[in-house]
């Protein structure tokens, strides 16, 4: 089955060496490299937009009492998540957003090239996840027609967590299992619709579990 037919018929397909080698690797270091506080948001449930926090992509120590709220609301079966992803507030003056929107558009070019849309590119954003990070079950609505994930993660392991959970059936009980590997583009249909998850983290500092997502239109 073609990537194409997997994806309007499962509503997800996986793409391996989305690009060359060399050029996911410098990617990736590039993103690694952005540990400015600016460029990055801690994102976590309940959100609370007005906490004067600074959130240091590069510190060993996630913000404890929204971290514990995030975990909280994920025990009692609500849609959660504790994350960081890259800031579009300063994203003119350190330049990041090029580099996650190379990947955007190369979307948008595949999609375009298989018929599958005629639109452009919503939305793209870095995230990392520390441990004990994650995203509980839920659906991207309306954010576009495919959400993309593209995983910059290397040398992981299964018991450092992080899997990309998909729900093809809309039940929590019919799951599909991604762990992250390099240079692979997920993408996914939201008119299927396609709950997913990222399953809780437990990975050592060192290891970084990074992606570039977004939707397209």
């Amino acid at each position: 089955m073609k990537w194409q037919e997997q994806l309007e018929t499962l509503g997800y397909v996986q793409i391996k060496h989305f690009f060359p080698n060399k050029m996911a690797e410098e990617l990736r270091d590039k993103v690694i490299r952005c540990h400015h506080f600016k460029k990055w948001n801690l994102l976590t449930t309940p959100y609370r937009p007005l906490m004067n926090i600074k959130d240091r992509i590069s510190s060993n120590v996630i913000d404890k009492s929204r971290k514990l709220q995030a975990e909280k609301a994920f025990k009692h079966g609500k849609f959660s998540f504790s994350f960081y992803r890259s800031s579009n507030k300063h994203a003119k003056q350190h330049g990041q957003a090029n580099l996650h929107k190379i990947v955007g558009q190369r979307v948008v070019e595949l999609l375009s090239e298989a018929s599958l849309i005629e639109g452009e590119l919503q939305d793209s954003f870095f995230a990392e996840y520390k441990k004990g990070q994650f995203i509980s079950y839920h659906t991207d609505g309306n954010a576009g027609t495919y959400a993309f994930i593209y995983q910059l993660t290397t040398g992981w392991q299964h018991r450092f967590g992080g899997q990309l959970e998909l729900y093809p059936k809309s039940i929590k009980f019919f799951k599909k299992t991604l762990p992250p590997s390099f240079n692979t583009m997920t993408l996914l249909k939201l008119s299927h619709p396609m709950p997913h998850s990222v399953r809780m983290l437990n990975n050592p500092a060192h290891k970084h579990r990074i992606t570039i997502s977004g939707w397209v239109e």
